[in-house]
């Protein structure tokens, strides 16, 4: 398992995915069902209901490739605007698919920095790897600097440009010792 940063465009190019499961709500083991009754869970021996989790695929596109990754639970509930309930009740109650015109809006044109995790698993002939989304944010879009001919460096003011002037002041008593203000740096001319 392994984790790092990426810097790419997000999108949802599969809008009929399932875009939640139903997990027990004690192991957090996922069900092949979308049927919320009680049922006895047979990892963590009881009887449970099943609750939905937001989980679904979004493909990453950078300059050199687009790779499909998975995002799950609050951040995928933050990038669809909706609960796991709410998302569950229109995919499997209703049977609908999501709007995704206002998330592919927000999407659209926009760098993230991305924190990946990679997953890797094998079999006895093949290995599996599976890519999920930490967390992103947006990354500033920095303006292309233009360098002006007649901008002047700036640079650090060296000690001897600087004229340090001790300032006092008086605190009541007349043998006090004077208390000194922090210079305030002038410039020679």
């Amino acid at each position: 398992m392994g984790l790092f940063y990426v810097e790419a465009e997000m999108a949802i190019s599969d809008e009929f995915q399932e875009f939640c499961v139903l997990e027990c709500s004690g192991c957090k083991q996922k069900k092949r069902t979308k049927d919320r009754k009680v049922f006895e869970c047979p990892k963590c021996n009881r009887k449970t209901t099943l609750v939905p989790r937001c989980i679904f695929q979004i493909d990453l596109i950078d300059g050199t490739a687009t790779t499909i990754t998975s995002i799950s639970a609050e951040l995928g509930e933050k990038l669809l605007s909706m609960t796991a309930e709410d998302i569950f009740d229109i995919t499997c109650a209703k049977r609908q698919s999501l709007s995704l015109n206002h998330v592919n809006q927000m999407l659209s044109n926009k760098l993230f920095q991305i924190q990946l995790r990679k997953s890797s698993w094998g079999s006895s002939n093949s290995t599996h790897a599976t890519l999920s989304i930490l967390s992103y944010m947006e990354k500033e879009h920095t303006p292309q600097s233009t360098t002006d001919r007649n901008s002047k460096k700036i640079r650090p003011l060296e000690i001897s440009e600087v004229e340090v002037m001790a300032t006092t002041t008086t605190t009541g008593s007349s043998n006090a010792t004077p208390k000194f203000e922090p210079p305030t740096p002038a410039k020679k001319v």
